[in-house]
């Protein structure tokens, strides 16, 4: 996990062209029906995984008050800045096995994505639209019974 995880986190950091060189090289980390959880089958979690996913979802939850204009911009970086803290953390101690950490690769990539465009361009809120998506798909994907439903919650 973590060498596809770090290049990930990689492209995060240099944009789209890095993003999609990535893609042909990483082909295998295209979403498929064995890294698609089904409501009745949800990925095993870790106690790590699960606390910094908690972490990110209060971290989201004070960037929907940057959406309706009640903190500053800096902060609303800096928030950012925490996101992706949080998602290294996972990326140092993740224990998942195989397929839930393919699965996690769907969510952490975009996280980081969405945390690094959001530091670079603070009104970009459309980051915040896909942090929020991302932790959605956590919630359905894998089986963590403290986190909310849905990410705006």
């Amino acid at each position: 996990m973590r060498p596809t995880i770090l290049s990930l986190a990689l492209v995060a950091l240099l944009g789209a062209p890095a993003a999609s060189a990535l893609a042909q090289q990483h082909a295998h980390t295209a979403p498929t029906a064995s890294t698609t959880a089904t409501s009745a089958q949800r990925y095993a979690t870790d106690a790590t995984l699960r606390q910094q996913m908690r972490e990110i979802h209060g971290v989201l939850l004070r960037l929907s008050h940057y959406e309706h204009d009640h903190i500053t911009p800096e902060l609303a970086a800096r928030l950012a800045d925490q996101v992706t803290g949080h998602v290294n953390t996972i990326i140092v101690n993740c224990k998942l096995p195989p397929n839930a950490d393919e699965a996690l690769h769907h969510i952490i990539g975009p996280l980081l994505q969405d945390a690094s465009a959001l530091k670079a361009d603070p009104q970009r809120l459309d980051a915040i639209a896909g942090v929020r998506k991302a932790l959605d798909q956590y919630a359905q994907q894998f089986d963590d019974p403290g986190f909310p439903e849905s990410a705006a919650d």
